[in-house]
């Protein structure tokens, strides 16, 4: 039998030619994680409210949580945005210009590494539990059997926490959060009352004719011995002439 010496050449040369016409692996797109806090003052709390509903509907975001309070003399409101990446800037600059800004704080995060790490993680932890299921349903020693269901135990334990870690980066990275806060200054409830323009004058005199009043009972406080002594004198004066009659 004779065997050609350019069938391997032939060979090589078409694996050679299917690997140059397989495509390339695609390069992963970059994950950025944005976040921020956006405090706010503002002249018109229901203007505002109104006006960032409008921004959220234009930049394509949401609202996740809000808590309304009024307190200290503020109309306070604070809320959760749930952010598309690439509008997560235009809608801060947007929100800004509402009122004045008290305090900003953004920060981003490229995950693109820790999500191809999580995903190749979790890869390889689902290649692990298929052998451990090929091994148990070749196993026939209980002692064996409860070792590797023991092992694929933890191996399941794994795979879920590597799951749960790649999930969170893909949602952290869909979608960007950013927390507002904004506030109006409550103007004051009590009515300032007008006097009128006689009431100083009407106060005055009170006030005088009861310093006057005051004044006349200290006088009197003063010469109570006298008026004593009058009293009893006109009273003793009184008792002798009705002892003793003026005979006619």
């Amino acid at each position: 039998m004779i065997i050609s010496e350019s069938a391997p050449r032939q060979a090589e040369a078409t694996a050679t030619a299917r690997t140059s016409a397989a495509p390339t692996a695609p390069t992963a797109a970059p994950n950025v994680v944005y976040q921020g806090e956006l405090d706010l003052a503002v002249d018109d709390f229901e203007q505002a409210s109104d006006n960032i509903d409008r921004l959220l509907l234009r930049h394509k975001s949401y609202l996740s949580t809000a808590h309304e309070t009024r307190v200290d003399g503020q109309h306070r409101q604070e809320m959760t945005l749930k952010v598309l990446p690439t509008e997560f800037a235009a809608l801060v600059a947007d929100l800004g210009k509402l009122g004045r800004i008290e305090n900003k704080d953004i920060s981003s995060a490229d995950v693109t590494a820790d999500m191809l790490q999580a995903a190749a993680s979790v890869a390889t932890q689902q290649a692990n539990e298929a052998k451990y299921q090929q091994l148990l349903a070749q196993t026939t020693s209980p002692a064996e059997v409860r070792r590797l269901e023991e092992q694929a135990r933890q191996l399941r334990l794994t795979l879920a926490a590597d799951q749960s870690r790649l999930q969170q980066f893909s949602a952290r990275s869909t979608w960007a959060t950013l927390t507002l806060r904004y506030f109006q200054v409550l103007p004051e409830t009590t009515p300032s009352v007008v006097a009128p323009v006689f009431a100083p004058q009407f106060l005055a005199a009170f006030y005088h004719g009861w310093s006057f009043l005051l004044s006349v009972l200290v006088v009197l406080t003063n010469l109570w011995p006298l008026l004593l002594l009058g009293g009893l004198g006109a009273g003793a004066i009184r008792w002798w002439r009705l002892r003793h009659p003026v005979q006619g």
